[in-house]
């Protein structure tokens, strides 16, 4: 069929360069980094009290927080302090240096923690008094908006690389003049949909082994405490996996077609590019619209009805958020104007060739000779 052999021909010649299996190791790379990391190399810590009960009862706190922000500590004379006071009988002041490793919001459940103790050992309510020498309580980071951001720029960075590739496409058969030999054994709407299915198959297995790789690091690795585990958790959800998978295939459709109707239209890459500039600023527009729906849940609703909006808008709203026959409907609507840029692509692509051959093989006026 010749749709199938145009995208295995596009398949090959760009799975032999160097920069697709570099695009396709980022992900599993930075994952592992970001697992290493998040483990971390044990940080010491020295604790000083009055009594070896208050003492334990701190080191067992800092274990306990400290397991829960996804850090390793060791008990030492190091850089970070803990100095821990009793003014009074049943009062206490904890004081941590300025590089102390836990968050805010860790110093406080640590306090928290040894008034706990302090209360069981005494049988009477301790009052605590944390000196935080941070200026504000952060507020701990969203797991699931991470992940969902994450997914969000994954989508983002495959389908600016793998759109240049599909505009290429085009504008390489032109330039070698193999345009019109592969339409006279193909109708033009093969072409196009051959096109599309190779290089969709390319960004395809690269966001596969992106997503694939958060999988892996719960399948392979020890279990993950802390943020980054969180994100990879949430990550590796399989419903997770098949809605972002499915979402990915539309938004290529989508924007690849479009990609092919410009391409169609341009003469050679100079205006292929030119003609597709405008594209890829509606790319970025669409990344920050969709980056702001994110941090802010009051962002208007109606934008992700406008198709170029819609999956980035997906992406970043969980399945919950937003209905799943609302869902399917945007999804639909993508799909069919995909049809729709495909058969107008396929219709420049059957008659510009042409015109263009016509005009450059016309051999010029001559005189007759007297």
């Amino acid at each position: 069929m010749p749709v199938l052999l145009i995208a295995e021909r596009e398949f090959r010649t760009y799975v032999a360069t160097w920069s697709f299996w570099l695009s396709l190791m980022l992900a599993p790379l930075a994952i592992g980094l970001a697992t290493f990391f998040s483990g971390g190399h044990p940080i010491a810590i020295s604790v000083q009290a009055n009594s070896d009960e208050l003492e334990h009862s701190a080191k067992l706190a800092l274990q306990e927080t400290a397991r829960l922000e996804g850090k390793t500590i060791v008990f030492g004379q190091g850089g970070a302090s803990l100095v821990l006071s009793q003014p009074a009988p049943h009062a206490l002041e904890a004081s941590f240096s300025d590089n102390f490793p836990l968050s805010p919001l860790g110093r406080t459940m640590v306090g928290h923690l040894i008034e706990r103790d302090l209360a069981r050992a005494q049988s009477a309510a301790a009052t605590i008094a944390v000196r935080e020498n941070s200026p504000a309580m952060a507020a701990a980071p969203d797991a699931a908006k991470l992940s969902r951001l994450a997914t969000m720029a994954m989508l983002w960075l495959t389908l600016t690389g793998s759109l240049g590739m599909l505009l290429q496409a085009i504008a390489r058969e032109r330039a070698n003049r193999a345009l019109e030999s592969l339409l006279a054994s193909a109708q033009g709407w093969e072409v196009v949909a051959g096109k599309l299915a190779g290089v969709g198959a390319i960004s395809l297995l690269i966001l596969v082994v992106w997503l694939g790789s958060a999988a892996a690091s719960l399948a392979f690795l020890p279990p993950q405490p802390g943020l980054v585990g969180a994100v990879l958790r949430d990550l590796a959800q399989p419903l997770n996996l098949l809605r972002d998978g499915l979402i990915y295939v539309c938004a290529f459709a989508f924007y690849g077609a479009a990609t092919l109707v410009l391409g169609c239209v341009a003469r050679d890459s100079a205006s292929a590019q030119n003609l597709a500039r405008p594209l890829f600023l509606v790319l970025v527009a669409a990344f920050f619209v969709a980056l702001g729906a994110l941090q802010n849940s009051g962002f208007p609703s109606w934008s992700i009805y406008l198709p170029p909006f819609t999956p980035f808008l997906l992406l970043v709203n969980s399945a919950k958020d937003v209905a799943v026959m609302s869902q399917a409907i945007l999804l639909a609507v993508m799909i069919l104007a995909a049809a729709a840029m495909m058969l107008l692509a396929a219709r420049f692509l059957s008659v510009a060739p042409r015109n263009y051959q016509i005009f450059k093989s016309s051999p010029p006026e001559t005189q007759p000779l007297v």
